[in-house]
């Protein structure tokens, strides 16, 4: 896949007023309240784009709220595609579902998933997901495979920090650090750098040309990544360039940059993501799975759903030497290696256009 950029501008496509964002947080489909005819437990959700549209259900990463996809409300639009995300258990008005209250359970979440999405009427829908979010859409195609239309699409996906390539800085939180040191840590997460980096940078730089390349190619893309994601200590290091100049937003900066409206919205989503660090206990629940403080239950080698996965070239969250190594475990992968790409492709909307495109088309085929 390969998208041609005719300016730098187009890292910020999809501009929109500050009255059509307010009407759009506001509408009721942005926050909807689900309860749960199994267990009574509520789950919300955020539901964008064309109403009559493709359903596709989208998985946020550690730390993202559902109305995270607010920012995709024209893209998905304009693409036929109904996009739906979830508040996964502790985040905002979604309860906690675990049998065991505050241990997380990916197949019991997949089992509440398939519920909510049967009321929501979407018999089969697409799926794509946010770097955590693939280790609970895994675990879905394998208890419900049928109700899968396409590969799952996923975006910088986490990988198991026992993972060859994986970060020292991971391996070492997921060995020595007890839970309560975690939930201490998230608590104060507004002091952490690499949370205000995913506002800051947007994904990544922004480059004349994007070109991913397929899982043949992978190998080669690794060798070239592999230097810089050796040389990362922690997981605040990104860096972002336009034309070789370092690039250093703030998040008041980076709102500037772009149209009122998308400001706004991310600044909403911005504060709503500080404020269920402090609040509640999503955070925390997602951080037990990320670092595997619980069983998920499963191993991706395991999984048989045709999966397409984005990894930035300059990933240093995740990076591209573990899922290099992966590519060659499993049988069901295509990898995509996204030049001079980060973690955080999703702000990328030049990247996210180019998504939305094979996602409309595959859902549709």
């Amino acid at each position: 896949m390969a998208y041609q950029s005719d300016s730098e501008d187009d890292l910020f496509v999809h501009s929109m007023s500050l009255k059509k964002a307010q009407a759009l947080i506001n509408n009721p489909r942005s926050h909807q309240v689900i309860t749960l005819a199994s267990c009574g437990k509520k789950v919300g959700v955020c539901e964008v784009g064309d109403p009559e549209g493709y359903p596709v259900l989208w998985l946020t990463g550690n730390m993202g709220p559902a109305m995270s996809i607010l920012l995709y409300h024209n893209l998905a639009k304009r693409h036929h595609i109904r996009l739906i995300s979830v508040d996964r258990p502790g985040y905002n008005d979604s309860d906690d579902i675990y049998s065991r209250c505050g241990v997380p359970d990916l197949f019991e979440f997949a089992d509440m998933i398939n519920e909510l999405t049967l009321i929501l009427k979407m018999w089969q829908f697409g799926m794509a997901t946010f770097s955590l979010g693939a280790v609970y859409g895994l675990a879905y195609s394998l208890s419900f495979p049928e109700r899968i239309k396409g590969p799952i699409f996923t975006i910088s996906p986490w990988v198991s920090t026992s993972t060859p390539g994986h970060l020292l800085y991971y391996k070492g939180i997921a060995k020595f650090a007890p839970n309560f040191l975690i939930r201490t840590t998230l608590s104060t997460l507004p002091h952490m750098s690499n949370f205000f980096n995913m506002w800051s940078t947007l994904g990544s730089s922004a480059p004349s040309r994007i070109s991913t390349h397929s899982r043949s190619q992978s190998s080669t893309s690794s060798s070239q990544s592999s230097t810089s994601s050796q040389s990362s200590t922690s997981t605040s290091s990104s860096s972002s360039t336009i034309d070789d100049e370092p690039l250093t937003l703030s998040v008041e900066n980076m709102m500037s940059t772009i149209s009122p409206g998308r400001s706004y919205i991310h600044k909403k989503i911005y504060q709503n993501g500080l404020w269920n660090l402090q609040n509640r206990t999503g955070a925390h629940i997602d951080a037990m799975v990320a670092l595997e403080k619980v069983d998920w239950g499963y191993k991706y080698e395991e999984t048989t759903h045709p999966i397409q996965a984005f990894v930035g070239e300059q990933d240093d969250n995740v990076p591209l030497q573990a899922w290099t190594y992966m590519n060659n475990k499993m049988n069901n992968l295509e990898l995509n290696v996204v030049k001079d790409g980060g973690h955080y492709l999703l702000y990328r909307m030049d990247f996210m256009e180019e998504l939305f495109t094979t996602v409309e088309t595959t859902v549709k085929s």
